[in-house]
C-alpha cells in the first residue's frame, strides 16, 4: 500500500524514524498507538470529570488570557508532561480504589 503525503512530511517521518533507529512503518505505528492510548485516557478522564458550565468555561479562558498577558505562561512540553502525569495519577487512583 502507498499513501500520498507531502515531501516535507515524508522527510520528517524518515528523519525522525532514523533518529529513533526504527523503520518509518514502526514509527508511524508507534505514533498511532500513542495517539489511541492518549485518546482513551482523555475519554476516561472526561467521563469522570464534571462538565463545566458556559460561565465556568468563560471564567477559565479569561483567567488564562490574563495570565498570558502578564507573561505567566507554561511551556507546551511542560504542560503536556504535567497533563499526562495528572491523567496517569487519576487512572492509577481509579484502578486502586
Amino acid at each position: 500500500m502507498s499513501i500520498d503525503i507531502s515531501s516535507k512530511n515524508e522527510a520528517r517521518l524518515k528523519a525522525t524514524a532514523q533518529a529513533e533507529g526504527v523503520s518509518v512503518d514502526t514509527y508511524v505505528d508507534t505514533l498511532l498507538n500513542e495517539r489511541e492510548e492518549f485518546a482513551a485516557i482523555v475519554e476516561r478522564a472526561s467521563a469522570r470529570l464534571p462538565q463545566l458550565s458556559h460561565d465556568e468555561t468563560r471564567t477559565r479562558i479569561e483567567r488564562g488570557f490574563l495570565q498570558s498577558e502578564r507573561g505567566e505562561v507554561v511551556d507546551g512540553e511542560a504542560f503536556s508532561a504535567g497533563l499526562l502525569a495528572e491523567l496517569d495519577e487519576m487512572e492509577h487512583r481509579r484502578r486502586a480504589g
